[in-house]
C-alpha cells in the first residue's frame, strides 16, 4: 500500500473552489469515484488546466479541474468523434479489405464512404449499424494511448495513411491514439470513456455511402433530424472533383506540394476554378435578364460573400450588364430599436433587426425606375443616415448581400420571378487522414480570427468566445434556408489552410492558458499544424481570401 506523502501527491482545485489531494498517477475516473460521482452519466470529459482530457487519463501535477458534461459543446464534439471510432471499428471488422473515408458534414451528420472499390448497399449499412449497436451494448472502454510519433505513424502507414500530414508539426513527439477492441486510431480530440455512452445514433444509406447521424445538438436523447441537402451534397462532390484535378485530397498532398513548390500551380488553378464558376453564374443571370432584377447573396460568417459579390459584379460588367450593389447591413434599425436576444443582448443576427418595410419599399421604387435615397448605417453611432441617390435603368440588376437574403420574409413583396438566390459558404472537403476531416466551420473561424484582429482589433480569445453566438445565429437564420437557394458557390480554397497557418498560428498561441478560450484555441492550433506554411504573398489580390488576410484589390 502506497503511503501518502507530500512528494507523491498533487493538489486539485475544483471549479466550486474546493481542494483535494491525490496520489500522483490517479486516473480521473478514480477522482470521480472519490467524489461519489462515478455514476453520473452526464460527466464525460475533464478540463484540466484548461486542457480537455479523457477520463481514462491519469494526473500527477497540481491543477485546476472542471468536469465536462455531455450536453456541452465539448461533450457533443467528443460524442461525434467517439461514434466515428465505433463506426471505423465495425466497418473494419465486417469489411477488412475496405478503408472508410469520413468525408464531410451533411446537416448535423457526417457523410462517409469506402475509398477502395467496396460499394455500400442498404444491407451492408444495416450490418454495420447492428455491429455498432453490439459494441455499444457491451459498454466497452475507449482508452487513450500516448504513442511515440514514429510508432504511431508506422502503425497508421500500415492502413494506407501518408505520414506527410504531420510534416508541419515536427515538435509533436507523441500522438494520442484511442483504441476500441482491435482498432487504434488518431481522431484529434479526447473521446468518451465507454462505448455505452453512445446509445443514440443512426446510419442512413445515402448515394454510394452512408450518413452517420448523431443526437440532436439540442436534445441528446433524440436523433438529429433528417435534412435533405441535395444541393450541398452536389457542391461537396464538385469540390471533390476539383481536388482530384489538383491532387489535393488530404493534408499530406498539400504538404508535399509545398515542399516540391508545385503549390504555386495549385494556387493558380484553385483561383481559376473560382473565376470560372463566377463567370458561369454571370452567364445564368444574362440568360434571365429580361425578368431577373434582383440577385440575393447570403451565407454564414466569413464565407466571403462581399468579395464574391464584387467579383460577380465584374463578370456581369464583362457581359454588358451594369449592376448596383446593396448591403443589407445599411438597413439595420437604429440601435435603440434593435431587438434583444434571450440573454438580453442586442441581437443583430435577427431578421427583426432589419427595417424590412423600408427595404422592400426602396426595392419596389428602384425597380419602377424612381429615384431613391439609399440609407447608410453608421455603426459607430448606431444610427441610419442618408446615403446616395439611386435611379436604375430598365434592365439594371441589383446585387444584394446579407445574412437574411435567402429568407422570403425579407423580400416577400418582390415577385419570385424577379429574384435569384445565391448561397455562399466555405464548404471545405479536406481530410487530415481518412478518419479525421477539417470541419467547415473551423476554416471560417480561422478566416474570422485573422480579419477580426487585422481590421477590428479583436484578439483571438474574444473572437473564439463570440463564435458560439455566431454559430447559434447561423443555425437559426441561415442554415434552414440553404436548400432554397438557386445556386450554391463554394468559396473554399484548397490551399488556404497553409496560408491561414502563417497568420492565425501566432494569434492562437497568444491565447493565455488561464482563459476559457484556450482549449478551443489549442484544438484549432493542432489542426493548423497539420499543414506546412505558405506565404500570403502567393494569394492573388482579387482572391476571396484577401477579404480576411488583407491586401485586396477591392475596397470594403
Amino acid at each position: 500500500m502506497l503511503i501518502r506523502t507530500k512528494a507523491n501527491t498533487f493538489r486539485i482545485i475544483f471549479t466550486d473552489g474546493k481542494e483535494s489531494s491525490f496520489i500522483k498517477g490517479t486516473p480521473l475516473f478514480e477522482i470521480l469515484e472519490f467524489l461519489r460521482r462515478e455514476k453520473d452519466p452526464d460527466i464525460v470529459l475533464a478540463r484540466v488546466n484548461n486542457v480537455i482530457r479523457s477520463l481514462h487519463e491519469s494526473l500527477d501535477e497540481d491543477c485546476t479541474l472542471e468536469w465536462i458534461i455531455m450536453q456541452s459543446p465539448e461533450g457533443r464534439r467528443s460524442y461525434q468523434q467517439s461514434l466515428c471510432l465505433i463506426l471505423i471499428r465495425a466497418s473494419k471488422e465486417l469489411f477488412p479489405e475496405g478503408t472508410l473515408l469520413i468525408d464531410h458534414s451533411l446537416g448535423q451528420g457526417l457523410y462517409c464512404e469506402f475509398q477502395n472499390g467496396i460499394r455500400l448497399t442498404p444491407g451492408r449499412v444495416r450490418q454495420i449499424s447492428r455491429r455498432m449497436q453490439e459494441i455499444i451494448e457491451n459498454n466497452e472502454p475507449i482508452v487513450p494511448e500516448k504513442t511515440p510519433r514514429k510508432k504511431a505513424l508506422a502503425r497508421m502507414k500500415l492502413t494506407g495513411e501518408d505520414p506527410a500530414w504531420l510534416a508541419g508539426n515536427p515538435e509533436k513527439i507523441n500522438l494520442t491514439l484511442y483504441h476500441s477492441g482491435p482498432i487504434r486510431d488518431y481522431l484529434g480530440y479526447p473521446l468518451l470513456p465507454y462505448s455505452g455512452r453512445l446509445r443514440v445514433f443512426d446510419l442512413q444509406y445515402y448515394k454510394s455511402g452512408l450518413i452517420l447521424r448523431p443526437p440532436d445538438e439540442h436534445d441528446l436523447k433524440a436523433l438529429a433530424p433528417r435534412v435533405k441537402q441535395k444541393k450541398l451534397f452536389q457542391v461537396f462532390h464538385e469540390y471533390k472533383h476539383w481536388q482530384e484535378i489538383l491532387c489535393t485530397n488530404k493534408a499530406s498532398d498539400i504538404n508535399k506540394k509545398v515542399i516540391n513548390k508545385s503549390i504555386f500551380d495549385v494556387v493558380k488553378i484553385a483561383e481559376g476554378l473560382h473565376e470560372k464558376k463566377i463567370a458561369r453564374i454571370a452567364d445564368i443571370i444574362r440568360k434571365k435578364r429580361r425578368h431577373l432584377r434582383i440577385i440575393l447573396i447570403a451565407g454564414p460568417s466569413s464565407s466571403g460573400k462581399t468579395t464574391f459579390s464584387k467579383r460577380l459584379a465584374i463578370q456581369l460588367r464583362v457581359i454588358g450588364l451594369n449592376p448596383v450593389s446593396l448591403s443589407l447591413d445599411d438597413y439595420f434599425l437604429d440601435r435603440d430599436k434593435t431587438p434583444l436576444d434571450e440573454n438580453g443582448l442586442l441581437d443583430f443576427e435577427s431578421l427583426r433587426a432589419i427595417n424590412i418595410p423600408r427595404f422592400n419599399q426602396d426595392l419596389e421604387n428602384l425597380l419602377d425606375g424612381r429615384e431613391v435615397q439609399i440609407p447608410k448605417y453608421d455603426f459607430i453611432k448606431g444610427k441610419s443616415i442618408k446615403g446616395p441617390l439611386w435611379q436604375l435603368k430598365p434592365d439594371q440588376p441589383i446585387l444584394i448581400e446579407g445574412l437574411h437574403c435567402l429568407n422570403d420574409k425579407l423580400t416577400g413583396m418582390i415577385s419570385q420571378r424577379n429574384k435569384l438566390r445565391i448561397y455562399v459558404s466555405a464548404l471545405t472537403q479536406l481530410n487530415i487522414t481518412s478518419h479525421m476531416r477539417v470541419p467547415t466551420s473551423d476554416v471560417r473561424l480561422l478566416r474570422r480570427l485573422i480579419r477580426a484582429k487585422k481590421f477590428r482589433g479583436y484578439d483571438a480569445a474574444e473572437t473564439i468566445d463570440y463564435w458560439r453566438h455566431v454559430r447559434l445565429g447561423e443555425e437559426k437564420y441561415i442554415f434552414p434556408f440553404q436548400e432554397t437557394s438557386d445556386i450554391v458557390f463554394n468559396s473554399s480554397l484548397t490551399y488556404e489552410l497553409s496560408v491561414l497557418r502563417v497568420l492565425a498560428k501566432p494569434l492562437l498561441e497568444s491565447v493565455s492558458q488561464e482563459l476559457l478560450a484556450y482549449s478551443e484555441a489549442r484544438r484549432i492550433h493542432e489542426l493548423l499544424c497539420c499543414f506546412l506554411p505558405l506565404s500570403p504573398k502567393v494569394v492573388p489580390l482579387n482572391s476571396i481570401l484577401r477579404e480576411f488576410i488583407g491586401g485586396s484589390s477591392f475596397s470594403y
